[in-house]
């Protein structure tokens, strides 16, 4: 069992790892059960194992407790969430590669009117 602290897993990252399966390395990484965990998040088992699994996506109040169960970055497993939601909802192609660009754009023109 590796030692989970704040080196590990910044050194881990995503590194392009769906959201369940970072969540199930750290859980392993921690050595503990779905069931440890679930007690720490209150979050139950077959959900935890679901999520674990990516056959679910964590809300933002359990992406939250999740966080902070791990004492990891709540806004990484937030951006993570949210690029596999836009896959899940509208794939891998053309119009969602377009659609990702266009909001790239106008998250840049936001930033650059705020900074005035």
């Amino acid at each position: 069992m590796t030692k989970l602290d704040k080196s590990t897993i910044s050194k881990m990252g995503l590194g392009g790892l769906e959201l369940g399966k970072y969540l199930r390395e750290l859980r392993n990484l921690k050595g503990e059960t779905l069931h440890q965990v679930s007690k720490g998040t209150d979050i139950d088992s077959p959900l935890l194992s679901k999520i674990e699994r990516s056959e679910r996506l964590p809300t933002s109040e359990q992406i939250k407790r999740l966080a902070e169960y791990y004492k990891i970055s709540e806004e990484k497993l937030k951006i993570q969430h949210v690029a596999e939601k836009i896959l899940k909802d509208y794939g891998a192609n053309d119009i969602t590669f377009n659609a990702v660009k266009l909001v790239n754009e106008e998250l840049i023109n936001y930033n650059k009117k705020n900074k005035k």
